[in-house]
């Protein structure tokens, strides 16, 4: 038969930490779909930081 045992106290804070990550993480994106003024927000950071990156490339 195999050990029944639950998981340890360290993994549970760690599987609580992620998966408090990973909810926060689909809220916001959530929040970036429907929200048109963050639509605007991070479409302009998004731009900025391609625009950094292609004068790192010189294109």
């Amino acid at each position: 038969m195999s050990d029944a045992r639950g998981l340890s106290l360290r993994s549970s804070v760690i599987a609580f930490v992620l998966l408090s990550g990973v909810v926060a993480a689909a809220a916001m994106g959530l929040l970036v779909l429907v929200d048109p003024r963050t639509q605007d927000h991070w479409a302009g950071r998004l731009a900025e930081f391609t625009a950094g990156i292609r004068t790192l490339f010189g294109r």
